[in-house]
């Protein structure tokens, strides 16, 4: 065999055998109507060629990047399955960490969608099937917009936190962490090197980051730049966020968000397949057993995962605050027991939160989606001086952390104690005077 067909033949084996590059991801634009996304499930069926990169079909307003789809195999399967049961096919995207492949298909008016699930759920080709869920940040769009200057001494939640102590002993260096959420403004000036990789699994179109609010105010939590003279202090500012867009605003400017099954599946996927160790989920929505397997994955792989509690009390926080090995976070309310017990999950600050928004802006946000990139910046402050901390080791220092103020006895005091933690972590009684 000559040079150039041995070349080509190796060539080909890689495409075929190749595991997917950081550029091999879907593209997805939100359903375009509400009526329309009640009638999309999603089906999986298991392909044993998982890995291969081969021209595929995409359809309706879901978009390929990339050459990354399922097997041959796999697409006439999709093919057969949309011809059999009179379905249209949507999109088709293998979940590689589940080694199964993902299809979209939208089911006619004529037919009852409970009906077609459980024939389809028949088929011997077919590995689960279940309605497509919608998740939505978790925002209060009645928070006080206080404006002003953007200074340190605004960000009352990180002084009860007592974070500029603790970056005495850490600050992230190194730790990456996935935002699986809107997009983030790169360009804001707190934000500015601060944004890994950024990446879009919600829409095919070129939409510009600087509109997603959401995104932005919670990468601003995490790591916005400290020590810069402009602006805030992150919680994590040596941390590197990885920016995985799976949510758009509800409405253009808003920040209030929504996500679905497939951009949620997209989106930790990815995060997975790079080995991120925390990621941080401020949404939420109805139980989706196929989202939750792959958190399950992720969580025997050691991955933190962080979501926001959707709960007042702590007696249903939501999906997938709610899935075991998750890091449930809510916010402080006035209304909460004086002492957090483990399964109240944890508390952290999501009021009058002072961040960055998009367009180089500063502005106070509310909600638990707010809540969950506190805790989920602590931990990059532990995984820095302990890369090997389990979620039980964090959750248990988390708990222990917590402050109540008996002085004041105001319960917005009663939140983790970030200098606390990492002195307990590292076997010290505080974290005031570091050896």
């Amino acid at each position: 065999m000559s040079f150039g067909l041995t070349a080509l033949a190796l060539a080909l084996l890689l495409q075929l055998a190749g595991c997917a590059t950081d550029l091999d991801v879907p593209s997805i634009d939100p359903a375009p109507d509400p009526s329309i996304e009640e009638r999309r499930i999603l089906v999986t069926f298991t392909d044993s060629s998982i890995g291969r990169k081969v021209p595929g079909n995409i359809l309706d307003r879901y978009r390929a990047h990339g050459r990354y789809l399922g097997s041959a195999w796999s697409t006439r399967v999709a093919a057969d399955l949309a011809e059999q049961y009179g379905l249209k096919l949507v999109a088709e995207w293998p979940v590689t960490v589940l080694r199964v492949v993902c299809v979209v298909y939208e089911i006619p008016t004529d037919q009852i969608p409970v009906d077609m699930m459980n024939t389809i759920a028949q088929d011997h080709r077919v590995e689960s099937v279940q309605f497509m869920r919608t998740f939505q940040a978790l925002v209060d769009d009645t928070s006080a917009s206080l404006g002003g200057d953007p200074y340190f001494r605004l960000q009352k939640n990180l002084q009860r936190m007592r974070i500029e102590t603790a970056h005495r002993l850490a600050t992230g260096r190194g730790v990456r962490i996935a935002l699986v959420d809107t997009g983030v403004d790169d360009a804001h000036p707190d934000l500015q090197g601060q944004i890994a990789v950024s990446k879009n699994l919600a829409s095919s179109n070129h939409d510009k980051p600087t509109d997603d609010v959401h995104g932005t105010a919670v990468a601003g939590i995490v790591a916005a730049r400290s020590g810069n003279g402009i602006g805030i202090a992150g919680i994590a500012p040596g941390a590197k966020i990885y920016a995985l867009k799976a949510c758009w605003p509800e409405h253009p400017g808003s920040v209030s968000a929504l996500c679905n099954s497939f951009t949620l599946l997209a989106a930790l996927n990815e995060a997975v397949r790079l080995g991120i160790p925390i990621v941080n989920l401020s949404l939420t929505g109805a139980d989706d057993p196929l989202v939750g397997r792959l958190l399950r994955a992720a969580i025997d792989q050691g991955i933190l995962v962080v979501a926001a509690d959707a709960s007042e009390n702590g007696s249903n926080p939501g999906f997938p605050a709610n899935q075991t090995g998750v890091i449930a976070v809510r916010t402080v309310q006035t209304d909460h027991k004086p002492k957090a017990t483990a399964d109240d999950g944890i508390v952290a600050p999501g009021t009058d939160i002072l961040t960055t928004l998009p367009y180089g802006r500063y502005d106070f946000v509310s909600g638990s989606s707010f809540a969950a990139p506190h805790v989920t910046g602590v931990l990059a402050l532990m995984r820095q001086l302990k890369p090997s901390l389990t979620a039980p080791e964090a959750v248990k220092l988390l708990h222990a952390s917590v402050v109540s103020s008996t002085q004041a006895q105001d319960p917005l005091n009663r939140v983790i104690d970030a200098c606390l933690a990492l002195a307990r972590l590292l076997g010290l009684p505080d974290c005031g005077k570091p050896s």
